[in-house]
C-alpha cells in the first residue's frame, strides 16, 4: 500500500505493450463500487475471496501482462505460492516513512488505515508483517529515490 504498483505497472504494461490488470479496479468495476466500501459491507474475509478467484483467472490469462495487486493480496490463502508459479513476482520495497508520507494524505479512503491515531506505527506494524510475504517475490526492487518510470526500467531489465 502505497508502494506505486498502480503507477509503475501502468509505466510497465505501457512499456511491454501488454494488458494491465488492477485487481483492485477490476474487482471495483466488477461490484460497482469501492474497495472502501467492500469492506464496510461485506468485510475483508469477502473481499480477499474476490481477490483469490480474480487473480486465479488472470495467472490464466494466455497473453502476456502485468497484474497489480492490492498490498494485502499475497497475505492469503496461497496466493503468492500461485503468483510465483505463474509468473514473475516483484516487491517494490519502500521504507516506512516514504509510505507514511504518502498514505497520510489518503488514510481515510484506505479500509484499513481508516482511524488509526498512529498511521506511521500502524504502517510500519502492518509493513513487518506483509514483509514475510513480500520477500518471497522472485525479485526485490528498492523504490528509495526512484521514479514509477525508473522502477518500470529496472522491472524490464530484469
Amino acid at each position: 500500500m502505497g508502494s506505486g504498483k498502480s503507477t509503475a505497472g501502468k509505466q510497465l504494461a505501457h512499456a511491454l505493450q501488454c494488458p494491465l490488470f488492477d485487481t483492485d479496479s477490476i474487482i471495483e468495476s466488477r461490484k460497482g463500487k469501492s474497495i472502501a466500501d467492500i469492506f464496510a459491507a461485506e468485510g475483508e474475509e469477502k473481499f480477499r475471496a474476490y481477490e483469490y478467484q480474480l487473480l486465479l483467472e488472470l495467472v490464466n490469462t494466455p497473453q502476456p501482462s502485468v497484474i497489480v495487486c492490492g498490498g494485502g493480496t499475497p497475505c492469503f490463502a496461497d496466493v503468492m505460492g500461485i503468483l510465483n508459479r505463474h509468473s514473475s513476482t516483484i516487491y517494490l520495497e519502500t521504507p516506512v516513512d516514504v509510505l507514511y508520507a504518502r498514505l497520510q494524505v489518503e488514510a481515510e479512503q484506505r479500509p484499513l488505515l481508516q482511524g488509526k491515531k498512529k498511521l506511521r506505527k500502524f504502517i510500519g506494524e502492518l509493513l513487518a508483517q506483509r514483509e514475510l510475504f513480500y520477500k518471497q517475490a522472485k525479485f526485490t526492487i528498492n523504490t528509495m529515490g526512484k521514479t514509477e518510470e525508473e522502477i518500470a526500467v529496472e522491472i524490464i531489465n530484469l
